[in-house]
């Protein structure tokens, strides 16, 4: 979400919270049979009203009803923390929630799921072998929680995720140029930062010599303001599963595995 209020802001924070949150997260999972998946309503209100108080022993307390209502930490992670996320997006779109409100329970939505996914690396799932993705959500852009939502998903499936939230292009450059990624994704929410997009994907090509791959999307493919011929990206999507696959990674990580 934007630091201000407005119009183009008001669509940029929503988009940034629940689109990409909410339907891109969908279609990560969206040939998964997770039991589970079919969301139980009354643990959403809690988890609701869980992040809409500030009393800090709230979350604690409803870990013990989601374990008896058997939802797992990747359920949890995958479905009901960006359905809270996306109804809050929703209610302040349609002014029942304050941009302070917002704002604290997207806090504390990502304060849960680095709580959960404390233990989700990549090398637990045997990704030493497996392929490596920087995620990045450009300086400026304040949509953190679906990208880390994302990477705790990859991360599950065996891709070693670095993300990287606001870093500066001179800083990323030097990131990228120290270290050896097989491709990177730039999380976008807002139409104004994609010439600022365009020019991180330059910086990251110019510090690989060509070599890194790199991936685009975000909450600003749903809004139809853009044009992805002039990002630069080798990839403009919002399904993960094509990201990879034109990244790629879907195929690096097959080879890996016959290794």
């Amino acid at each position: 979400m934007e630091g201000v209020m407005g119009d183009v802001t008001r669509t940029g924070g929503t988009d940034g919270v629940a689109h990409f949150a909410a339907e891109v997260l969908a279609r990560l999972v969206k040939s998964e049979a997770v039991a589970g998946s079919v969301l139980n309503e009354t643990l959403v209100l809690r988890l609701m009203r869980a992040v809409s108080t500030g009393d800090p022993e709230a979350f604690g307390a409803l870990r013990a009803d989601f374990k008896r209502a058997r939802v797992s930490a990747a359920v949890l992670a995958d479905h009901y923390i960006p359905e809270v996320a996306r109804r809050l997006g929703k209610g302040w779109a349609e002014d029942c929630v304050t941009f302070a409100d917002v704002t604290m329970g997207t806090a504390r939505l990502q304060a849960m799921l680095r709580e959960i996914g404390q233990d989700w690396y990549a090398d637990s799932a045997g990704a030493a072998v497996g392929p490596t993705l920087l995620v990045i959500i450009p300086e400026g852009e304040h949509h953190t929680l679906g990208a880390m939502v994302l990477a705790a998903r990859l991360r599950r499936s065996g891709v070693s995720v670095s993300l990287r939230i606001g870093d500066p292009p001179p800083v990323l450059a030097t990131f990228v140029r120290d270290r050896s990624f097989d491709a990177a994704l730039i999380s976008v929410a807002c139409h104004e930062k994609l010439e600022t997009s365009a020019r991180l994907v330059k910086t990251l090509k110019d510090a690989t010599k060509g070599r890194l791959k790199i991936a685009l999307g975000g909450a600003v493919l749903a809004t139809g303001e853009y044009c992805a011929s002039n990002t630069g990206a080798d990839v403009v999507t919002n399904d993960i599963e094509a990201a990879l696959k034109g990244l790629g990674l879907l195929e690096h990580s097959a080879e890996r595995e016959r290794v």
